[in-house]
């Protein structure tokens, strides 16, 4: 019986001591718990501020891209506006050069021509000259001469290569005509000096 007993109070001995252990490693493990719960309640903090600064930061740049694709939008379409205008400003741009070349082959070729006209100008001016210069050298001659020299105005005008042909005949004319009227203006005041001559005496 005594047996019996020191077996059961070493058996309660035994249990207290291992009730004393286990309480002894589960207050160990509740400080080791509440140490990992600290550290797992700050690193949560921490996690929750860096979740909220890079929530933030989405945001922030979700507004930046939705901002942007309304800038790219509106850049396209400026950008077709602009290439429209472009398409438009090469089309006058080609009619202008198209009609400038045009234009400056028009005015060589009118310039060609006007160089020709006064080309052929010259030439009649110069021979109306010598001819008229060679009715004045011989304005004194009567009769047959006269008529040589109108003869050689008429040739010198109907070899004359321009389409003024006639008015510059019709002035030619009129001045031979000047001519013979001026002949006999001295004529008739020679005549009247004679007379004025003949009455005095």
């Amino acid at each position: 019986m005594r047996e019996l007993k020191d077996s059961f109070e070493r058996r309660i001995v035994k249990l207290e001591q291992d009730y004393t252990d286990k309480a002894r490693s589960y207050e160990e493990l509740m400080v080791e718990y509440r140490l990992l719960q600290k550290t797992a309640d700050e690193e949560m903090g921490r996690l929750k501020l860096a979740v909220a600064s890079r929530g933030d930061e989405t945001q922030r740049i979700r507004h930046l891209y939705e901002d942007n694709m309304v800038l790219v939008k509106d850049m396209k379409i400026e950008n077709e506006s602009l290439k429209s205008k472009i398409d438009v400003l090469k089309s006058e741009y080609y009619k202008l050069e198209s009609t400038h070349r045009q234009g400056g082959a028009d005015v060589k070729a009118e310039l060609a021509v006007c160089k020709e006209r006064l080309g052929n100008y010259e030439l009649i001016e110069k021979e109306l000259d010598q001819a008229i210069m060679h009715v004045a050298n011989n304005e004194n001659v009567e009769g047959d001469g006269i008529n040589s020299i109108s003869n050689a105005l008429i040739q010198t005008i109907t070899s004359a290569p321009t389409t003024a042909k006639r008015r510059i005949q019709q002035s030619l004319l009129l001045a031979n005509r000047l001519q013979t009227k001026q002949r006999e203006v001295e004529a008739l005041q020679k005549e009247i000096k004679e007379l004025k001559e003949k009455l005095e005496n």
